[in-house]
């Protein structure tokens, strides 16, 4: 049994802005299987970031196929909440979920903004009469029609759900039904390197944002650029910055990328990085992409304590410099405020060796 991860964020925040318009809540047909729960979580979180830190939590029963509240309370309360999604109609949607509970179990459903900072806006809820409604017996199927103004294509939202009990036994929650688009690419790459260990071994490292609904990260190489095959894998944890150690030395020049997947099967790759062999000394620094729009990567010889990247106009105005991070093989710079054109690109390695390069910015 795998405990749905538990939310960093709790009440602390909470949520203080709520939607200007009112939520009308009707019974709904149609409601298929959105996420069956059958071979993980889906993404789910429990508790809810916005519900109390008192919330009992549910668990994902793969055994089940479902996530299943199993506290043995009596008296509790219990949310869970849902990875992004996209808005895909405008002012409605349809929320549907089977449920096996206690007998006068109550629930209550709130769709949040899943953008800004905190607090965070509620844009439709199943509340705006009594905070709390009864499911319709101890086993079933809802299929509510959410229509709020609120509601506008294109915004990024969650779905909370809250259970109350007064009586014995177990909640289970299955068969989710949301009439939504499949979330954003969920994550952004915001840089990646290779560092030499002390053994000649290479360690990776990336850093990403805006990391979203994403279950892990596969590292791939390759000796050509082209035909990639794996070489790790790291969960995802919530961290801006991941690594994993290539355990092979490296017996020629090796390229390297990491390719996130998420919980919606979708995925995308960072930038390729080139690892020359120990013994390929002196090779000349190359770029990439080229032309390049928002951030390029210098590739260069292993990098020492002082090794300095330069930008120049054609006729030599200093324009920006990045120290390179020791060890390191590439260094990148974000050049997303740069007008189009030609400029130089110049790497110190801190040790005598000055090598210079043509960018392109679009």
């Amino acid at each position: 049994m795998k405990k749905i991860l538990l939310s960093a964020m709790m009440i602390a925040s909470g949520i203080a802005m709520h939607a200007q318009n009112p939520t009308t809540v009707t019974n709904a047909t149609g409601c298929g299987i959105f996420r069956n729960f059958n071979n993980s979580d889906e993404g789910f979180s429990s508790p809810s970031i916005y519900s109390s830190a008192e919330d009992v939590s549910f668990f994902w029963n793969g055994g089940e196929g479902s996530v299943i509240e199993s506290s043995g309370l009596t008296v509790r309360s219990g949310s869970l909440i849902s990875p992004v999604y996209i808005q895909s109609e405008t002012g409605r949607v349809t929320v549907g979920f089977k449920y096996i509970a206690p007998i006068n179990t109550e629930y209550r459903v709130r769709i949040v903004s899943a953008q800004g900072a905190d607090p965070l806006e509620i844009l439709a809820t199943s509340a705006n009469g009594p905070v709390y409604t009864a499911l319709p017996g101890t086993a079933g199927t809802l299929c509510l029609l959410f229509e709020d103004a609120d509601l506008t294509i294109g915004k990024l939202i969650r779905f909370e759900f809250t259970f109350r009990n007064t009586q014995d036994g177990d909640v289970l929650f299955d068969n989710l039904w949301l009439s939504v688009a499949a979330g954003p690419l969920p994550v952004t790459f915001e840089g990646f390197v290779a560092r030499e260990n002390n053994d000649g071994t290479v360690k990776l490292l990336w850093n990403v944002g805006d990391e979203v609904n994403v279950k892990g990260y596969y590292v791939e190489s390759s000796i050509n650029g082209v035909d990639f095959t794996t070489a790790g894998y790291v969960d995802a944890t919530g961290k801006s910055i991941y690594s994993l150690d290539y355990a092979s030395k490296l017996l020629q020049t090796t390229y390297f990328r990491v390719k996130n997947i998420d919980f919606d099967s979708k995925s995308k790759y960072s930038s390729i990085i080139r690892v020359y062999k120990k013994t390929e000394l002196h090779a000349q620094i190359q770029l990439y992409p080229v032309p390049a729009s928002t951030m390029v990567t210098i590739q260069h010889n292993k990098s020492s304590l002082s090794a300095l990247i330069s930008l120049f106009t054609p006729e030599g105005k200093f324009l920006q410099q990045v120290r390179a991070l020791p060890n390191t093989f590439q260094t990148q710079l974000n050049i997303d405020k740069l007008a189009s054109g030609i400029y130089v690109v110049k790497y110190d390695d801190g040790n005598g060796d000055m090598q210079s390069i043509k960018l392109i910015k679009n």
